[in-house]
């Protein structure tokens, strides 16, 4: 039976078109971030950091499948393109509205653009508000928004990777599958949390973004960022994986990845109870 064979891809074919869509999109935000790094684009006035990093996202990953899909038989709030995209963005805004912070008191991270006058983060959550600036932790907008690409290249490609070692374990018995099910998750949550430090992390962008101590945040950070993860690879997983569910709405969107922030948040905040900070 087709359905009990291993796949990287959706049953669904509405999902495995957008997931094959946007494996296209890597390459394209490899070639992007490098582009704009060599050039030293990063630190730029308030217009331009905030058209440059929506540039990064939304001509490949909203308009182009919108174009695309114009045909497809599926209305466009239903689209899964488009509900993962409105999951990514929503989850995007909380964790770096909220989260960022846990990475400037716990992680060591550092923004520096000295270009950019307009900053968006929590009043409450994490450093003093009265010397943050100075210290060089607040949050510019354009971080927002660049991190959607980010993130939609995380779990695109986790999403199928996951799908992959789910499908070939169908023969197991229970307690296997619930097993291979944690370490894969567990292991493409660390893999991209580690990957987008060592990677993003470059002699371009280091007078931009740093970590105080990058080989501590390679080492721990990596785990402590990985919580994120655990929690939005598996919850995404889920959204409209078979014909037989019930199509998710762009609600329940909002509200699966309300809670996915949250839940990550409580991780975060209990690492820091439990273990203190990383720098």
């Amino acid at each position: 039976m087709i359905g009990t064979q291993p796949r990287w891809f959706s049953s669904n074919p509405d999902k495995a078109w957008a997931e094959k869509f946007f494996l296209t999109f890597v390459p394209v935000f490899f070639v992007y971030n490098g582009v704009v790094q060599s050039m030293g684009w990063l630190d730029v006035g308030n217009f331009w950091h905030v058209t440059q990093n929506l540039l990064m996202w939304v001509p490949y990953c909203v308009l182009l499948p919108a174009w695309l899909r114009r045909h497809s038989g599926v209305p466009w709030a239903q689209s899964y393109w488009f509900k993962f995209n409105v999951y990514m963005f929503w989850f995007v805004f909380l964790v770096t509205y909220f989260h960022t912070e846990y990475f400037f008191d716990v992680l060591g991270i550092r923004y520096r653009f000295d270009e950019v006058t307009i900053y968006f983060d929590s009043a409450l959550v994490g450093p003093d508000e009265a010397t943050a600036a100075a210290e060089f932790k607040k949050i510019p907008p354009g971080m927002y928004l660049n991190a959607v690409a980010f993130f939609v290249v995380y779990h695109t490609m986790a999403i199928v990777c996951m799908r992959r070692v789910r499908t070939m374990t169908l023969a197991w018995g229970l307690g296997a599958r619930r097993l291979a099910w944690v370490v894969i998750v567990a292991l493409t949550a660390l893999f991209f949390a580690w990957a987008e430090t060592r990677l993003y992390i470059t002699q371009s962008a280091s007078r931009n973004v740093w970590y105080v101590d990058l080989p501590a945040m390679l080492r721990w950070g990596s785990v402590f960022y990985s919580m994120y993860f655990v929690v939005s690879f598996p919850n995404l997983y889920r959204m409209d994986e078979t014909l037989s569910e019930v199509r998710w709405t762009i609600g329940r969107c909002l509200i699966e990845s309300s809670a996915t922030a949250m839940i990550s948040m409580l991780l975060l905040d209990l690492w820091v109870v439990f273990f203190g900070t990383i720098v």
